[in-house]
């Protein structure tokens, strides 16, 4: 039998839960797209919902994680991470790549 450590990795303050790995697809998919609608469309999701979370995650962080820009005659709006966003992100990826290092470190020992 082959026994695999699985893990889930979300960050939180006393209050709660902040973040974990559907938000930082939908900061990192709005990132690459440029676009919420885009980013909630490549990720199977109403644009409502995609903008629900983004909403979410503001509230519980106290500051704006995008920047919107509206549409005009030549097309349409976009969106991109504001510093704290990219922060976000970085900083998840950061505690998700350590937490899998250790991970990979237990798998052997499991395994002995």
């Amino acid at each position: 039998m082959e026994l695999k450590p699985v893990v889930k990795v979300w960050l939180e303050t006393k209050e709660g839960y902040i973040f974990g790995e559907g938000p930082f697809e939908l900061l990192s998919k709005i990132e690459e797209c440029g676009t919420l609608s885009g980013a909630a469309q490549e990720l199977g999701m109403s644009y409502r919902h995609a903008w629900g979370i983004t909403k979410t995650i503001e509230k519980r962080i106290g500051k704006p994680v995008l920047k919107t820009h509206k549409g005009g005659s030549l097309g349409g709006g976009g969106a991109e991470l504001t510093e704290d966003g990219k922060l976000l992100l970085k900083r998840y990826s950061e505690v998700k790549k350590n937490i899998l290092l250790v991970i990979e470190k237990l798998d052997g020992r499991l395994m002995k």
